[in-house]
């Protein structure tokens, strides 16, 4: 039983980022129509800023190397916006897919050049110490990195259901043509859309740099596939769908990984995903697009 709950934790924390991560692509396709494929690279760009303001300013701490990473992949995010996803909306989605793939090659080929192909070390932003809660044994940055995830949704959450913005979005999702009958600005909404879904992955990358203590250029690989995985078991049509199946996947991978074996930990998204679509190909939640 010991083990089953330390596991259960465990994939809280990792869940928790894929949600996250998988918040921004459903945020993107919701509103914009769009497959974001350069999202998980924003949120590499977020980790690596992170490890720059903590290598360079240390006094800054935690909470200043996340700033950082926020602003620069809210930078990364805007640009790729402007230059790469506005000239292609409202095309097919092939084309945005495969333009945004690009750019993302582009992030991380360029990333590797500048920092080399192999992970490099985080500096050390939070202290190491063990904590128990009940049974189960967690750092500090492990709690550190759930509790910043946690906020992150429940931002979006609140966002999408309680602001002027958020409601705007809620509508372009819905029907677009009818949200710009009524006055609501798209384009401004779909900009604000991928800066805010880009800020988040910079912050949950600075999180999960100090939590493993290192950065690597390809890191957006894996996590990318994971998040997307995610929106797809989940639908679009309720994000709260996405954080859910998002957990939900972290807590299956921790628990495959400490009763069967960890070298199937990285396909059971994807089984998760053959199975669901299976059975509902429109996600467990449903999607705007059905």
């Amino acid at each position: 039983m010991d083990l089953f709950l330390q596991q259960v934790a465990n994939g809280l924390i990792i869940g928790s980022t894929y949600a996250v991560v998988a918040l921004g692509f459903a945020l993107a396709f919701t509103v914009l129509r769009v497959i974001n494929f350069a999202h998980p690279e924003v949120f590499m760009v977020g980790m690596f800023a992170g490890l720059v303001a903590g290598t360079l300013y240390p006094a800054g701490g935690f909470l200043f190397a996340i700033f950082i990473g926020a602003i620069a992949a809210g930078l990364v995010g805007f640009l790729i916006e402007r230059t790469v996803i506005k000239p292609l909306r409202g095309r097919d989605v092939l084309s945005t897919l495969i333009g945004t793939l690009g750019v993302a090659i582009i992030l991380q080929n360029g990333m590797a050049i500048i920092a080399g192909p192999d992970p490099v070390a985080y500096p050390t932003l939070l202290p190491r110490k063990m904590i128990d809660i009940g049974p189960v044994v967690l750092t500090i940055r492990q709690l550190t990195n759930f509790g910043v995830c946690i906020l992150l949704l429940g931002f979006v959450s609140f966002y999408v259901r309680a602001t002027k913005l958020g409601r705007a979005t809620r509508a372009i999702a819905e029907r677009p043509d009818v949200a710009a009958a009524f006055g609501i600005n798209v384009g401004l909404v779909c900009t604000v859309t991928i800066v805010i879904a880009s800020m988040m992955g910079g912050v949950a990358a600075v999180s999960v740099g100090t939590l493993y203590g290192s950065a690597w250029a390809f890191v957006g690989l894996l996590y990318g596939l994971k998040a997307f995985t995610c929106m797809l078991v989940a639908g679009n049509r309720y994000f709260e769908g996405v954080m859910v199946v998002g957990l939900g996947i972290g807590i299956i991978e921790a628990l495959v990984t400490g009763y069967i074996s960890s070298s199937l930990k990285d396909a059971v998204a994807f089984f998760v995903l053959i199975g669901v679509l299976y059975f509902r190909p429109n996600g467990l939640f449903g999607s705007y697009s059905q």
